[in-house]
C-alpha cells in the first residue's frame, strides 16, 4: 500500500525527533537569527501539510484499475476531464470516446456503425459508478462510447447516459435536446 504524502511527512519528523539529545545540560540561549530559522521551518512544514492533507484525501474524478483475469474495472467518479480517461482506457488496450453532456441534451445519433449488442455485451457489470470491461471483447476497429448525462458534472445530479461500440469512426458528439420518455426536455 502506498504511503501518503501526509504520513511520509510525519515518520521523517519522527525520525528527526528521535535523533534529538535529550540530556539535561543548559540550553543555550536562542539568538535571533535561529529563532527566526526555527519559525520559518515550522511555518514551512506547517504550510506542506496544510496543503498536502487535502490533495492527498479527495476523491480522484476516475479510476482505471487492470483485474488480474484481464478486465478492466472503471469507476466514474465526477463528470470532467473525459480525454483523461479515454487516454487511461487506451493504454488499458479499450478504445473509447467519452462524452460528458449537460442535463436535458445528448449527442446526434448515430455517430457510426453500431455494432449490436446481442453479439457481446462488452460492458460486462455496472454497479453503481463502477462497471468493467474485457478489452478481448473489442474488434480491432471498435471503438466503447460512453455519453453520460448531468448536472454541473455531478454524477450524482446525473440523468443516465448510454454506452455502445462503434465500429469504425465515431462522429463528434454534435449536441441536441434529449428525449425521456418519447418527451424532448430542454
Amino acid at each position: 500500500m502506498a504511503v501518503s504524502f501526509r504520513d511520509k511527512l510525519l515518520q521523517e519528523l519522527r525520525a528527526e525527533a528521535a535523533t534529538v539529545s535529550w540530556e539535561s545540560r543548559p540550553a543555550p540561549r536562542p539568538t535571533t537569527r535561529r529563532l527566526v530559522v526555527a519559525a520559518g521551518l515550522v511555518a514551512a512544514v506547517v504550510a506542506v501539510v496544510m496543503v498536502a492533507v487535502p490533495l492527498v484525501s479527495e476523491t480522484p474524478a476516475f479510476a482505471v484499475v487492470r483485474n488480474p483475469d484481464g478486465t478492466v474495472t472503471v469507476r466514474i467518479n465526477e463528470f470532467v476531464r473525459p480525454k483523461e480517461l479515454e487516454r487511461r482506457l487506451r493504454e488499458e488496450g479499450v478504445r473509447a470516446v467519452i462524452d460528458y453532456v449537460p442535463y436535458g441534451q445528448t449527442c446526434r445519433e448515430p455517430r457510426g456503425e453500431i455494432v449490436p449488442q446481442p453479439q457481446r455485451m462488452p460492458l460486462r457489470h455496472l454497479d453503481g459508478p463502477d462497471f468493467w470491461i474485457d478489452p478481448k471483447d473489442f474488434g480491432p476497429d471498435e471503438t466503447l462510447v460512453v455519453v453520460m448525462h448531468s448536472a454541473n458534472g455531478d454524477p450524482a445530479k446525473s440523468n443516465g447516459g448510454s454506452v455502445g461500440v462503434i465500429r469504425g469512426a465515431v462522429a463528434p458528439c454534435e449536441l441536441v435536446p434529449a428525449k425521456f420518455g418519447g418527451v424532448d426536455r430542454e
